[in-house]
């Protein structure tokens, strides 16, 4: 028992001893593997150094390698499209032409020649300097500089090729030509630029989101690959930043990067052929657009020239020549940029407000948030095109819902009011009703109501003054403040049945009872009056109409059509002050351009610009001034016998006026067309069930003899005091897309539109001697204002939601669509472009669709072949592409 006690004890001992020796084996094996391990490390990095410590010229480093080695890689991953080579020994005889980016704007530069940094460290390759000729704020080159490449926004690399200009005199005088034609151009006829921005900017973005093709040449470079491709080069630093870059933008496939090249392609939809002096004004005015909108639109971000290699010095520190990639704009990604700006705009309504409003200092993006939550809050919803989801939150665009979010707010209509009220933009008044108090929301602040208020009170104390001054006149035409008094001619207002606030009439009276010495062939003055609104534009009143005036600067213009109603360009006690009066006695003070015509040839012989004094207008619908031309002299009602023989001799001179016009000037044909257009979309759209309305509202559009009338008195109206301010070579505001080229109107509509009341304020000045002219900046700068607010509006996308009526049409019309096809099998239909991007209406049904795969905007009137892709009736989808 002893002995095998003995024996157990034993070998249980010897068991544990070879498993303690087991233990210590295995963990001098790992010891080993990780002195290995880090030896190999060290030597890589002991080899890396030695590589980098031997090249002596790190600034042609890639030269040892080849420049074709560089080339390759660039050209194997899809990045070559975007290589610029720079030559000194061409760019001395030949500048090339560039985007410069300077203090916050752009410059347009000449570069000359290349030059060595002063100084460059081992193991950093430093890019050559840039020598320019710089463009000043005048349009002239005049300064020359050194810059750095990262300066350079985009360089003009194709100019050479497409404009052969011989010498840099020449180049110089036509850059500068054209610049200051592009600017002038801009001055005139500013462009509808956020249709074409927002377009471009989806464009880059879904061209962002496409999956590589299978078929192409080159595979996709991934972040995993660029050190291992770094690694082979000597300079592995540099590569490896330029290639993490590229990777950001995207390659040449599917870039996020746009240009000024790019830009003009949404800018403008009719051909230019490259090469020709249009093609360089249309860059220039890209350039200008794409750098303003980088700045308040929000849509993309500069993304300066990168250096890829430089080859040998020829001497005297000058470089022979040097790679780089072409700069631009990079579109940034939506959720970033809504984001960021909506998280921003929630900041911005805790921060102290302004001394003397109380709402906060806003950033362009800041008001175009705000601006949409009033279209929320007035009811108005906005889908994005890549939903298909209908709930409501979620057809909110990213900025307005992320504001909305981080101020812990609803996203409805209600959450949008009640961050416009925490704005100050908005306030909320206690009214009592029937011995009760209610809270009412008005859509503007306390300091502009109370600006309103007083508005209302001065124009009370106005009319006391003006009946006071009319009485001393003993009923003699005289002038009362520097006004004609024409009281005592009667006028006729004639504007829709549902016109709150009337802005415009017409009148007449014989020649031989003005004096003026004009032709016998006109045997009428016509009369055209356009309510004055210079009391709060006009920079001697008192300070409280200065809030009136920013309050419809920030607004733009009025929207009628919004589901909770409209939205006015100021309270609708400061328009009814302002408005023309109908009321018997009372006294309006109007801006009056008095006009001969021809009645022979419909020629204008002379015109004119007056502050006047007019007594109450007899008002008609559109409706009512037709039936009164149309009906038979014998059955006009006595009471309505002279407002007949006014609007009769206005009709004739004015379409007389009309119709020389249109047979003379190209831009009137254009326009006619356009018009034209317009009402054929309108029946069209009136055969799918819309209900037919006078004042062009929700497809409205019509062009009664009552329409005509009034078009043609306002057409005369602008197009005399553009003549005017050509005689006195004064500038004028203009609103968007109301260029001379585009027959656009011109202070016609001061109670709806900001630049309207600017307009006027300017033609006052300078033709009747009533304020200070604006200088040219100042003109500018107005349009300016009036055009972010029009581009605001345009870019929303609304789809109205009352009741549901308005998805109610467009289903009954996609009924008939489906029938048609039902019965006939026939996909491809007849369509016509409706003028609004890429959306065409079928006709003879009046469904409404966007076309896919069109870039821009479809020219407005163009009939089209399209074909059917997808229709559903109920859920309101039809899906359309153009066919031949």
């Amino acid at each position: 028992t002893t002995f095998r006690g003995t024996s157990s004890g034993s070998l249980k001992g010897c068991n544990d001893i070879m498993t303690l020796l087991l233990l210590l084996l295995l963990l001098c094996l790992l010891v080993s593997l990780s002195a290995a391990f880090q030896f190999q490390i060290h030597s890589q990095r002991s080899r890396r150094l030695e590589r980098t410590r031997h090249t002596t010229t790190p600034l042609f480093a890639f030269n040892e390698y080849g420049t074709e080695s560089i080339r390759n890689i660039l050209k194997q991953y899809g990045f070559a499209g975007r290589l610029v080579t720079l030559n000194h020994d061409d760019l001395s005889e030949r500048p090339l032409p560039a985007e410069l980016y300077d203090k916050g704007t752009w410059k347009l530069c000449l570069i000359k020649g290349l030059k060595l940094p002063s100084s460059s460290k081992a193991d950093v390759v430093k890019p050559p300097l840039l020598q320019v000729l710089v463009m000043d704020d005048n349009g002239l080159f005049a300064e020359n500089k050194v810059v750095d490449i990262g300066q350079c926004t985009f360089i003009w690399s194709d100019f050479n090729k497409s404009f052969h200009i011989s010498t840099t005199d020449e180049l110089v005088k036509t850059l500068q030509s054209k610049y200051s034609e592009a600017f002038q151009s801009l001055q005139s006829n500013i462009l509808t630029t956020e249709d074409a921005m927002q377009n471009l900017y989806n464009g880059r973005i879904a061209n962002r989101s496409r999956p590589p093709a299978k078929h192409h040449r080159y595979a996709p470079l991934t972040k995993k690959q660029i050190p291992k491709i770094a690694a082979k080069f000597p300079q592995f630093n540099h590569l490896e930043e330029l290639l993490r870059n590229l990777v950001k933008v995207g390659e040449d496939r599917s870039s996020r990067m746009v240009d000024s090249v790019l830009a003009m392609d949404y800018l403008y939809t009719d051909f230019c052929r490259e090469g020709d002096d249009e093609s360089l004004v249309r860059r220039v005015i890209a350039a200008t657009v794409l750098t303003e909108d980088a700045t308040s639109g929000g849509r993309f971000k500069r993304r300066s020239c990168q250096f890829v290699e430089c080859s040998s010095i020829i001497a005297d520190g000058i470089c022979k020549s040097t790679t780089l990639v072409n700069g631009g704009w990079i579109a940034l990604d939506p959720s970033v940029r809504a984001g960021t700006e909506g998280r921003k705009f929630a900041a911005a309504t805790k921060q102290p407000k302004d001394a003397n409003t109380s709402s906060p200092v806003l950033t362009a993006a800041d008001e175009r948030i705000a601006h949409r939550l009033e279209c929320l809050a007035m009811g108005d919803v906005w889908k994005n095109d890549k939903s298909e989801n209908d709930d409501e939150e979620k057809s909110l665009e990213l900025d307005v819902r992320e504001a909305l979010s981080s101020m812990a707010l609803p996203l409805t209509a209600d959450g949008a009011t009640r961050a416009l009220v925490q704005l100050g933009r908005w306030s909320q008044n206690d009214v009592e009703n029937k011995n009760k108090k209610a809270k009412v929301i008005e859509p503007w602040s306390a300091e502009v109501i109370d600006a309103a208020r007083k508005l209302v009170s001065f124009r009370e104390r106005r009319q006391v003054e003006i009946a006071s001054a009319k009485k001393k006149s003993k009923g003699k035409p005289s002038l009362i403040d520097g006004r004609v008094d024409l009281s005592s001619l009667p006028c006729v207002c004639v504007d829709a049945k549902r016109a709150t606030f009337r802005d415009d009439s017409i009148g007449i009276r014989l020649r031989s009872s003005t004096g003026r010495k004009v032709t016998p062939a006109s045997k009428w003055e016509i009369l055209i009056h356009i309510a004055d609104v210079s009391n709060i534009y006009y920079d001697g009143n008192e300070a409280q109409f200065k809030l009136l005036r920013e309050a419809a600067e920030r607004r733009g213009q009025s929207r009628y059509d919004l589901p909770f109603g409209p939205l006015h360009l100021l309270p609708p006690k400061a328009l009814s002050a302002l408005a023309l009066s109908t009321d018997d006695n009372s006294a309006n003070e109007c801006v009056t351009v008095w006009a001969y015509i021809d009645e022979r040839d419909g020629r204008l012989i002379e015109a004119g610009l007056e502050r006047t004094i007019i007594g109450s207008p007899k008002a008609l619908s559109f409706d009512d001034a037709t039936n009164l031309l149309e009906i038979d002299s014998q059955n006009v009602p006595k009471s309505l016998t002279n407002t007949r023989a006014i609007i009769t001799v206005a009709e004739r001179n004015l379409s007389l006026w009309s119709q020389r016009r249109t047979e003379r000037s190209e831009t009137a044909q254009k326009r006619e067309k356009r018009l034209a257009t317009k009402e054929f979309i309108s029946q069209e759209l009136r055969a799918a069930g819309n209900v037919a309305r006078d004042d062009g509202v929700g497809g409205s559009f019509q062009r009664s003899r009552g329409h005509r009338l009034v078009d043609s008195s306002l057409d005369l109206y602008a197009v005399a005091i553009t003549s005017l301010m050509k005689q006195k070579k004064k500038p004028v505001p203009r609103a968007a897309g109301s260029g001379v080229d585009r027959g656009g109107r011109l202070g016609t509509a001061p109670l709806r539109r900001y630049i309207d009341g600017m307009c006027q304020k300017q033609a006052i000045a300078v033709l009747c001697g009533h304020g200070k002219p604006l200088s040219l900046d100042e003109c500018k700068e107005a349009s300016k204002l009036a055009s972010r607010a029009s581009d605001t509006v345009a870019n929303l996308r609304s789809t109205k939601k009352r009741d549901g009526s308005t998805n109610n049409k467009q289903r009954g019309a996609l009924h008939k669509v489906a029938r048609h096809i039902s019965s006939t099998g026939a996909r491809k239909l007849k369509a016509v472009s409706s003028g609004h991007n890429n959306e065409v209406v079928i006709l003879g049904t009046g469904a409404v669709a966007r076309c896919r795969g069109v870039k821009g905007t479809l020219k407005g009137g163009e009939k089209l072949l399209i074909e059917v892709i997808t229709i559903d009736p109920e859920k309101g989808l039809l899906d359309v592409r153009l066919t031949s």
